[in-house]
């Protein structure tokens, strides 16, 4: 099938009307379906996520595989605590409440998580939101006015540049988790408005680190600004016994606002903010995110409040995963990879000129289910592979893993390390991590 290239859509795709955008791109998708080239973007994972799944792949065959491409960290997915809970809220409770937070939607299990959020981010209130991304969409959308801007890392989260296009805030990035750069960026911009929003992320997720809070927030304390920090991926991972990246720094004095989700360590869909009553209280009312969104469903509520029971019952599961984490980081430093171990996640650069998706399919074909990013969601020279651990791995995991990473980059690196090809324009809609 003779299809144009994703350097080709994106050249042309805004000289085109919708009908014939989507059908271009889409024959583009179809084409590469039928060729099997992109099956990994395509696999069904058939059982729970746990250490191992079955996968139904791009040959329509079923295979065991190891899985490193989850969120899962603590294992919540599956613990038998979190199932009972849930399946007990829901006889009690039913599914869901079937409105609003503003008319029937805030019931019991809704308003218990929202203090022990609070509580957890050792902030004064919390508000609950469908998503993640609507709880940032929500913020930035709601809480700056015309006379603010915003200052933001550049390796932000798309939900967050969503939000600021959406309330029409002014804002410009400053260079990836450099505090001196915020410093500077703050310098300039401070006297010319009233509020100057700062936010960056407390673990990145495409590449594993964790943001310089305690020299950012004295940036911010210095310049009058407000700091935003989404935790999404610190949730359960960073800090004291996984309480999250600003108890981590201990700097939950000097963030105003802290953003976080349920679908990564509590493994279910849902957000919060987690801030002052007065923050909270407005949001409540002119945050459209959350006042036109169906409140969260009895069963997500239960899973989180369990979930956070078992952090704290449980506390060898985050120190196991940090000690897989610490064990991961050391081996791939042996192997010429830069890792610190701060977190699970791990994020590992294509060698210069070579075949991702072959590459992936070589992970696939040993039974890991691993993720890449590969142009156009990134430019060509940052395509990379991330490998995100669980406390449900054992040893014997990471060392099958840590194999196939030598083999595989041995097998594609080439022995002239050619330069990387011109970088491919990136697709605005995949800004941000995942």
């Amino acid at each position: 099938m003779n299809v144009l290239t994703y350097r080709d859509l994106l050249r042309i795709r805004t000289q085109l009307d919708a009908p014939t955008r989507t059908a271009t791109f889409s024959q583009r998708i179809w084409g590469e379906r039928e060729a099997n080239v992109d099956g990994l973007q395509y696999r069904h994972v058939l059982t729970p996520t746990d250490r191992e799944v079955t996968v139904r792949d791009y040959s329509g065959e079923t295979r065991a595989m190891r899985m490193f491409g989850s969120n899962n960290y603590l294992g919540l997915a599956t613990h038998p605590v979190v199932v009972e809970r849930v399946q007990k809220a829901i006889a009690e409770y039913g599914v869901g409440v079937g409105g609003p937070p503003a008319l029937n939607g805030h019931g019991p299990l809704q308003r218990e998580l929202q203090e022990r959020l609070a509580a957890l981010e050792g902030q004064e209130a919390a508000l609950l939101y469908g998503t993640g991304y609507s709880a940032n969409v929500g913020l930035m959308s709601a809480l700056p006015s015309k006379k603010d801007f915003a200052v933001y890392d550049a390796h932000s989260h798309a939900s967050f540049i969503d939000g600021m296009r959406l309330g029409r805030v002014e804002g410009k990035a400053f260079a990836h988790n450099d505090p001196a750069a915020l410093d500077r960026a703050l310098a300039e911009v401070r006297g010319d408005y009233r509020d100057v929003f700062v936010s960056v992320e407390g673990v990145y997720s495409m590449t594993g680190d964790v943001a310089r809070l305690d020299r950012i927030a004295e940036a911010c304390v210095r310049h009058d600004a407000l700091l935003i920090v989404d935790d999404a991926h610190g949730t359960g991972v960073t800090g004291p016994n996984g309480h999250g990246t600003v108890a981590m720094f201990d700097v939950a004095k000097e963030v105003d606002v802290i953003v976080g989700t349920f679908s990564k360590t509590f493994a279910v869909s849902g957000g919060f903010i987690a801030a002052s009553r007065e923050i909270v209280e407005y949001l409540r009312y002119f945050s459209r995110a959350h006042v036109f969104s169906a409140s969260l469903s009895t069963a997500v509520c239960a899973a989180v409040l369990a979930g956070l029971d078992v952090m704290e019952d449980e506390p060898e599961l985050h120190g196991r995963l940090m000690d897989h984490a610490a064990t991961f980081a050391e081996r791939l430093q042996a192997l010429g990879f830069e890792a610190s171990g701060l977190t699970p996640i791990f994020s590992l650069p294509a060698p210069a000129g070579a075949d991702v998706r072959a590459m992936a399919h070589a992970f696939h074909e040993r039974g890991l289910f691993v993720n890449h990013v590969e142009a156009p969601v990134v430019p060509a020279s940052e395509q990379r592979f991330r490998i995100s651990l669980s406390a449900l791995h054992t040893d014997e995991d990471l060392e099958e893993v840590l194999a196939a990473i030598e083999e595989i980059w041995e097998a594609f690196t080439p022995a002239d390390t050619p330069q990387a090809k011109a970088d491919t324009p990136t697709l605005d809609a995949f800004e941000g991590g995942f």
